[in-house]
């Protein structure tokens, strides 16, 4: 209990300065520098010293600048996870001290010559977050969950001012972060020269002294477009359009409920939400209260939900983004390879010129394996994109290209990725079966631990979930016992790398399941992509869902989970629809078999839904999508 209330509590105001004289040393944000590790540190260290934002929040932020020179120098913000704050990416080498440090931190930046900016989010750490919420500054501090118009707004204005120092070159400007980083690092590559303002409008973005501004690059990891579709997915979404806040509305689907309550704890323990009813923006206790209460979704806080989530990705900001080099995990079950593809689309519809690039690995949150050799190897190549946008040395990826790294449950751990001109070029054939004969599926009610062993989140945390949502409800756990900051980075590293998207399961179907089993091949065949599951159905019942599962199957009959997805089906209805899972890139070796089951719930994966339903399928198709023209 004590390790995993330490991994939530670390971790989803200065005046204004003018630029220093030429000769001075530099002094970010009026803070003074201390030459360690072959850079410049450059801390807040006092309350007093937090740099107001646009609304004059306190922001605590630290600068690390290159060993000598006054700047401008290139300048990356590089921005923490959800529960984190400005330390997770801070450290002491350029090769980090752990498997999510290297070559990704603030000394590996500086000394290749960059202004790195670390700051903490609004509403956690000493930027109001829960220890600090109190201080000065802090009455309205808590978090908007990743707002456009709040935490982005804040990265800007942070730059702005460094901009108006002399330290940061406003013709060289980036972003990155990972997770809640890495989402507002997308926002920042679409808002790319503007500014989005409380009331939703856009303006020019300039500092405060008038220079106007834009982002010259971005490589947002384990991101997403539309946070709506991400943490309450409908099935609606696919790999072939672009990503829109209606998705997440039309209808409203089903709440991941493992991640959303580990997310929501990470926020209410450690970090600043508002109070309940004080921001109808950013109510997220409100909200994740009406979610674990269930279906029917109707009222005014789904209302709420729906109407705030467009502002909490990029699928509201219009426009060509800043260049782009995206890295999402298809092993990711929080901020899938769909959310990265989603990006990719949107930026694309914008400009089929624009500057953006992919990249999908066996990376991100759990269960994704996250295996050191191949997270160094994605690093660096972020690393080089930056040095050929901000510092115009060396090449970037072709815009459009994609570069797809297989999961591998064995051989090297940096596997041969398959690489492409284009998303749809990188799958160019399809195999395709379906069953015809009556199944059906039927709920149980809340069966909230249904499928457990199934759980993308709960193995790797030790399975103390439900002992932290127990200590929540009985008071058990105390607060102020709660410890973190500058550990997180190397906690989360630990939890991460603890997962296993490999997991071999006895031989079996599950019970009360629609099931679908495809052709064996003497040959090995590549799955690359979304899976496409087409039910023809009759649906009886209240709201219901239809939570699809691929697997491996060898002809022992033992299982690989390869991707999963959930589709939101409406009380009554009836037809023939399509939707996709989240995807994968896998091999089914020779005489191995694909096979998807169709159940009524994966809780806890995802909640189960109230009332009892019942699905009968008479035909169910699949269409894999494939390396091979034909496999």
């Amino acid at each position: 209990m004590r390790r995993f209330a330490t991994l939530v509590a670390a971790g989803c105001c200065a005046l204004g300065v003018s630029a220093a004289p030429a000769n001075a040393d530099p002094t970010p944000f009026g803070h003074a520098c201390t030459a360690q590790n072959g850079v410049r540190f450059c801390p807040t260290t006092r309350l007093d010293q937090r740099v107001p934002s646009f609304d004059n929040l306190p922001i605590d932020v630290d600068v690390t600048l290159p060993a000598s020179g006054n700047g401008p120098f290139p300048t990356i913000v590089l921005m923490h996870g959800l529960g984190g704050d400005k330390a997770m990416f801070q450290d002491t080498r350029a090769d980090g001290s752990s498997a999510l440090t290297y070559h990704y931190n603030n000394v590996f930046y500086a000394q290749k010559g960059y202004a790195v900016v670390t700051p903490t989010a609004r509403g956690f750490g000493n930027s109001c977050g829960a220890a600090s919420k109190t201080s000065a500054g802090c009455a309205s501090g808590w978090t908007h969950l990743d707002d456009t118009r709040y935490e982005a707004r804040d990265a800007q204005t942070l730059l702005g001012k460094l901009v108006d120092q002399g330290i940061a070159d406003p013709a060289a400007l980036g972003a990155t972060g990972v997770s809640y980083g890495g989402g507002t690092s997308a926002e920042l590559a679409f808002l790319k020269d503007r500014v989005r303002l409380p009331d939703g409008s856009f303006s020019a973005w300039r500092s405060p002294a008038g220079t106007s501004l834009r982002l010259a690059a971005a490589y947002p990891r384990w991101g997403w477009a539309e946070l709506g579709t991400a943490l309450i997915p409908n099935g609606r979404a696919n790999d072939t359009v672009v990503p829109s806040a209606s998705l997440v509305s039309s209808p409203p689907g089903v709440a991941k409920l493992s991640y959303t309550t580990f997310l929501y704890l990470i926020s209410a323990l450690i970090g600043n939400v508002a109070p309940s009813g004080a921001d109808a923006q950013s109510d997220l206790t409100g909200w994740y209260t009406r979610l674990l209460q269930g279906e029917p979704y109707t009222g005014r806080t789904i209302d709420e939900v729906i109407a705030a989530f467009p502002h909490k990705g990029t699928v509201s900001i219009p426009g060509v983004p800043a260049p782009m080099l995206i890295e999402n995990g298809w092993t990711d079950a929080l901020f899938t390879a769909q959310q990265g593809v989603g990006l990719y689309n949107q930026a694309r519809a914008a400009s089929a010129s624009a500057d953006v690039s992919l990249t999908l690995a066996d990376t991100g949150h759990m269960p994704a394996s996250n295996r050191s050799a191949l997270v160094a190897r994605l690093v660096d190549d972020g690393a080089a994109f930056f040095d050929a946008k901000l510092r115009r040395s060396g090449s970037a990826p072709a815009p459009s290209s994609v570069k797809l790294y297989p999961l591998a449950c064995s051989g090297p751990d940096v596997p041969t990725p398959r690489t492409a001109a284009s998303w749809t070029a990188a799958h160019p054939g399809a195999l395709a079966w379906s069953t015809v004969w009556p199944q059906s599926t039927t709920s149980t009610g809340l069966n909230y631990l249904g499928q457990l062993d199934d759980d993308p989140l709960l193995p790797a945390i030790g399975g103390t979930l439900g002992d932290v949502l127990t200590g929540v409800i009985d008071g058990s756990i105390d607060i102020a016992n709660i410890t973190g900051g500058s550990s997180f980075g190397q906690l989360f590293t630990q939890a991460l790398q603890n997962s296993n998207p490999c997991r071999v399961v006895a031989a079996g179907e599950p019970l009360n399941s629609i099931n679908s089993l495809g052709p064996s091949r003497s040959r090995a065949f590549t799955l690359v992509g979304m899976p496409t599951v087409t039910v023809d159905f009759i649906h009886t019942g209240a709201d219901g869902q239809l939570a699809a599962r691929l697997w491996d199957v060898g002809p022992d009959g033992r299982r690989i989970l390869v991707t999963r997805g959930v589709y939101r089906v409406g009380a009554g209805q009836t037809g023939r629809y399509s939707f996709q899972l989240d995807g994968s890139q896998w091999t089914f070796a020779p005489g191995h078999r694909p096979r998807v089951d169709i159940l009524s719930t994966d809780s806890p994966y995802v909640r189960p839904s109230n009332l009892i339903s019942t699905t009968t399928a008479t035909r169910v198709a699949v269409s894999l999508p494939t390396a091979e023209v034909s496999p």
